[in-house]
C-alpha cells in the first residue's frame, strides 16, 4: 500500500480528517461526528486506517435496542478489516460490525447524481452502506480491494509437495497399522518423505 507510513501516522494521531486528504477528499463528518470521535478506541494496536465513509445501513441484529430503521454509520477500511460504527442517540452504546478482509469477496461502488453506496460481497450476503458522498465511495472501494488483492497474494496456500507428502505419510501409516511395515519401516520411510520438503 503506497503512503503506509503516512496512515500509520494518522491512524496513531486519530487525525480521521488528515487521512481523507490523504485520499484526495474533504472529511464527511455528516451524521457521524460521534462515532468518529470513538473509533480510534475499536481500533486494535497495530492496525491502520486507510479510508472512510458516512452512511446509512438499515438495521441488523446487532443495532441498539432504541434504533429503528436505517442508521447513519461510519465505515473505515483498515489493513485488517472493514469495521462499520453506529454510536446509538439516546445512549453510549456503540454498534459495530467487523468484516475481516480475508473474507471479503469484493467491495463494488455505485454512484449516482449526488450520492453514492458501497456494497461488500461477503458470500452468503452483501452489506450495503447508501447516501455515501460521492467521491468517497469510489476511493473507499478502489483501496478495499487493493488491500484484499494484497493479502490474497502474501497469502501462502499449502504447496503441492507437501499435500502430496501428507498423502503419503497417511499411506505409509495405514501401512503399519495394518503390519505389513515395522516400526522401523515406517520411521525410517517417514523421514525420507519429509526431508523431501
Amino acid at each position: 500500500m503506497n503512503n503506509l507510513e503516512q496512515y500509520q501516522s494518522l491512524t496513531g494521531q486519530g487525525d480521521w480528517a488528515g487521512i481523507f486528504e490523504l485520499n484526495g477528499l474533504k472529511i464527511d463528518t455528516f451524521g457521524t461526528k460521534k462515532e468518529l470521535k470513538v473509533l480510534g478506541e475499536y481500533l486494535q494496536e497495530d492496525e491502520v486506517v486507510f479510508a472512510l465513509v458516512s452512511g446509512v445501513m438499515t438495521q441488523s441484529e446487532t443495532s441498539n435496542d432504541f434504533d429503528f430503521g436505517a442508521n447513519t454509520w461510519v465505515a473505515a477500511l483498515t489493513s485488517e478489516r472493514i469495521l462499520c460504527l453506529d454510536h446509538a442517540m439516546l445512549s453510549s452504546s456503540v454498534d459495530t460490525q467487523s468484516i475481516r478482509l480475508n473474507r471479503v469477496q469484493a467491495v463494488s461502488a455505485s454512484q449516482g447524481w449526488v450520492l453514492g453506496k458501497i456494497t461488500i460481497d461477503i458470500g452468503a450476503r452483501l452489506v450495503v452502506i447508501d447516501n455515501c458522498v460521492k467521491s468517497d465511495v469510489k476511493i473507499f472501494a478502489e483501496l478495499a480491494n487493493q488491500l484484499i488483492r494484497e493479502k490474497e497474494e502474501t497469502a501462502t496456500p499449502p504447496s503441492s509437495a507437501m499435500i502430496s507428502v501428507a498423502d503419503e505419510i497417511g499411506k505409509l501409516n495405514e501401512l503399519h497399522k495394518s503390519g505389513i511395515l515395522t516400526d522401523g519401516e515406517f520411521s525410517e520411510a517417514k523421514a525420507k518423505l519429509i526431508a523431501k520438503l
